[in-house]
């Protein structure tokens, strides 16, 4: 029998079963469970968002019968408060996405790190990249995600790079990062600690048409999220044969 041909190469494509595929150097870190639970977060937010935005058109015509003396300062108080706990309740929830979010994205980052798709963005910008400036605008976790985006094409190798990004990923960059700079503005200039009952109930009644803006485009976001979450889990699992 003559001898095999010397340096042969695998099929463009080609994955291995078991623990190492397209060229990954180790074991992969599981991520399926973390998008589930992720996806579940979100779930919920986006539904305690929606109450809180149907609460607030409620606040304003409270506030109003308010202002015109039609109801007492305490039964205008009592019909407030419910607003304090619904944003309790979102914050809470929101914790939980961000905390699932950034393990969930070290992980899949470690996994790129792996199969030596080392992008701009190493596992530790999944931690650090929401704290640096510019935080509101979430810059280096858009970039990021689109890194992990491309790394996570199960059909490329070396030219993982050149993949095109799904469009998802701007939309919640836009919607997550952007459209809130226009209220930032107008809610920091009107936030006062020691403003009276009657002050509150004409900030609310005045500033109602941002309020409600504000409340649609985090739904969005949290719902292009969810979007954005899925399918880039799903991909995500079929490049490390993930079941």
């Amino acid at each position: 029998m003559p001898p095999p041909p010397g340096n042969l190469a695998p099929p463009p494509g080609y994955v291995l079963y078991g623990g190492a595929n397209q060229g990954a150097y180790g074991a992969f870190q599981r991520t399926g469970g973390l998008s589930k639970w992720l996806g579940i977060a979100l779930m919920v937010l986006i539904p305690v968002q929606a109450l809180a935005l149907l609460k607030s058109a409620s606040d304003r015509s409270k506030a109003r019968d308010f202002i015109s003396g039609k109801i007492s300062e305490d039964d205008y108080t009592r019909s407030v408060a419910l607003s304090g706990v619904l944003g309790l309740l979102s914050f809470a929830v929101f914790a939980a996405v961000a905390v699932l979010t950034i393990i969930w994205m070290y992980r899949m980052a470690k996994n790129s790190q792996t199969m030596r798709r080392i992008g701009t963005w190493t596992p530790g910008w999944a931690i650090g990249g929401w704290f640096v400036p510019p935080i509101v605008l979430y810059v280096v976790p858009f970039l990021m995600l689109r890194d992990l985006w491309k790394a996570s094409d199960p059909d490329s190798a070396a030219d993982w790079r050149t993949n095109r990004v799904a469009p998802i990923v701007n939309v919640w960059w836009v919607l997550y990062g952007l459209a809130p700079i226009l209220f930032i503005g107008v809610t920091f200039s009107s936030f006062q600690l020691d403003r009276s009952a009657i002050a509150a109930a004409k900030e609310i009644d005045s500033k109602f048409g941002i309020t409600l803006a504000s409340s649609m485009v985090q739904i969005a976001a949290a719902a292009a999220y969810l979007v954005l979450v899925r399918q880039l889990s799903a991909r995500h699992k079929r490049v490390t044969n993930e079941a």
